[in-house]
């Protein structure tokens, strides 16, 4: 009697513990459709037109946290140069070869690209400016930044809580590791690059984020 009881409560505990995990599963199961169906493929195009412009005289392109490509064969199509990428997770059927790599060394040799290209990939390491030390190592030409950048905590939290509802879903890395412009300026200085063009451009009119985008010189 005292077996069957524990074992009701443990079976109940069990029952309990699985409700929570689901109930929390729902809300983002319905973040990765609304991601899926509607956030994702407008960004994508709206990226697209807006990095374009940067891309105009570069061949070969490094697109580091390339994900499953999605963004890298547009831009391959609307520019006609060759795009690699690289990620920590290398995602089944990516639309462009995908290579592995640690998070920290791109496993290919210096001045192996005309571009590299970082796309809201760096907000989500702790290790910015050794990254960006990799990405001059391995271009020959530029280094092309898209991110956020913040001015009031209003902004820190809007950042925050957009980049939770576009990553968690896939179990990405949320260290939420974004800077002002000023640090972002004081980091490309201290890694000796130049600022070709740059430019600060919203998504849509009532996108509640500041972008950057910025082509850098490896001089």
């Amino acid at each position: 009697m005292i077996r069957s009881a524990t074992l009701t409560l443990r079976t109940l505990g069990q029952a309990r513990e699985s409700a929570r995990h689901a109930t929390r599963s729902i809300p983002l199961a319905l973040m990765r459709a609304m991601n899926e169906h509607a956030f994702f493929p407008y960004r994508y195009a709206r990226l697209t037109k807006m990095l374009s412009p940067f891309l105009s005289d570069v061949h070969s392109v490094l697109d580091v946290g390339a994900s499953c490509g999605r963004l890298a064969r547009r831009l391959m199509n609307a520019n006609h140069c060759n795009i690699v990428g690289i990620d920590v997770c290398v995602q089944p059927h990516a639309l462009i070869p995908v290579r592995h790599y640690d998070g920290h060394t791109f496993p290919f040799a210096d001045g192996a690209f005309d571009c590299v290209m970082m796309v809201d990939m760096l907000h989500h390491t702790e290790n910015i400016e050794p990254m960006i030390g990799e990405a001059r190592r391995v271009s020959r030409r530029y280094i092309l930044v898209k991110d956020h950048y913040w001015e009031t905590e209003f902004d820190r939290f809007r950042l925050r809580a957009t980049d939770y509802s576009g990553n968690a879903p896939y179990g990405v890395p949320l260290p939420y590791n974004f800077l002002r412009m000023d640090e972002w300026t004081n980091l490309f200085q201290r890694c000796r690059l130049r600022v070709v063009d740059q430019t600060s451009k919203k998504l849509h009119p009532l996108d509640p984020c500041k972008h950057l985008i910025v082509k850098l010189q490896v001089d």
